[in-house]
């Protein structure tokens, strides 16, 4: 996948066919743990909608083509596995 390229495949889809979904999951309710007061509809604007935004222009810079199966998973969880290092959002 390169920076500019729409190969058709969705974040929600990269996630699932690396099996990083899960892992993406416990990303952001550690993200939002202390977020508890917030509504549905905030949440997804402070929490998930940004994580989910660094993640695909993460990808895009870091993913050439071709990358195989195992590469992308492991660009995926690392980066993962960087947030919940970082500062939360």
């Amino acid at each position: 996948m390169d920076a500019g390229e729409n190969t058709g495949m969705s974040l929600e889809d990269l996630l699932l066919s690396t099996g990083e979904m899960e892992y993406m999951g416990k990303l952001i309710r550690h993200c939002a743990r202390d977020k508890a007061g917030l509504s549905p509809e905030k949440m997804l604007d402070v929490v998930v909608h940004p994580l989910l935004d660094e993640l695909e222009l993460y990808i895009k810079r870091e993913v050439s083509s071709p990358q195989d199966a195992v590469q992308l998973k492991a660009v995926v969880h690392q980066w993962i596995s960087s947030r919940f290092d970082g500062p939360n959002i």
